[in-house]
């Protein structure tokens, strides 16, 4: 019988993409807290971080055939998963407040959240710390078309024209911007 937790992530996501629910599980064992982290940092809301990190593990499980390891790293493809899921959310969400009456929204922070461990919240902060510390070392106009592309859900269009800079200057600040944080983050977890 194979141990899903001592396999490594590319074995892992080739072993979802068969169906394999325990590769699934070992998965979610390994990135829920970073998934989460990010969830709850773009979103600010522990129930909406927490069902979209079920979300992201569904649409893990359903796209897993769709990871191509030339492509990038296991964690970085989640990752990505997970970001896109978020941008969604957020859109939706922006579409949904703008065509109803925000008062109704307001109720929502009355509804008690689940409450998660200790220890899961301490890791949740901790990797929540090393990603902002990983954005200190970016200038200024990378570190702020990070901030709203991956935290605030503009695409390159809408921050070319929110900043009223040409479009290719934003790409290349998008792109400068993630190269260094690639690196920050890959030696950090070394």
């Amino acid at each position: 019988m194979v141990n899903h937790h001592e396999l490594d992530d590319q074995q892992l996501i080739h072993r979802v993409a068969q169906a394999e629910k325990e590769a699934l599980e070992a998965l979610y064992s390994r990135y829920s807290s970073p998934v989460y982290s990010l969830a709850m940092y773009m979103l600010k809301q522990q129930a909406l971080a927490e069902e979209v990190t079920q979300d992201i593990f569904l649409n893990i499980w359903l796209k897993a055939g769709s990871f191509k390891a030339d492509r990038g790293a296991p964690k970085a493809w989640i990752m990505s998963v997970a970001h896109h899921k978020i941008i969604d959310v957020i859109r939706s969400r922006k579409r949904a407040i703008q065509s109803t009456e925000p008062a109704n929204y307001d109720l929502l922070e009355l509804l008690p959240a689940s409450g998660i461990s200790t220890e899961e919240e301490v890791e949740q902060n901790l990797e929540r710390e090393r990603i902002l510390k990983a954005l200190t070392i970016l200038p200024p106009a990378q570190k702020e078309v990070i901030m709203l592309a991956y935290f605030k859900g503009y695409s390159q269009s809408e921050m070319a024209e929110i900043l009223s800079q040409p479009l290719g200057t934003i790409k290349t600040r998008v792109r400068l911007a993630m190269q260094k944080l690639r690196v920050v983050l890959h030696d950090d977890n070394e």
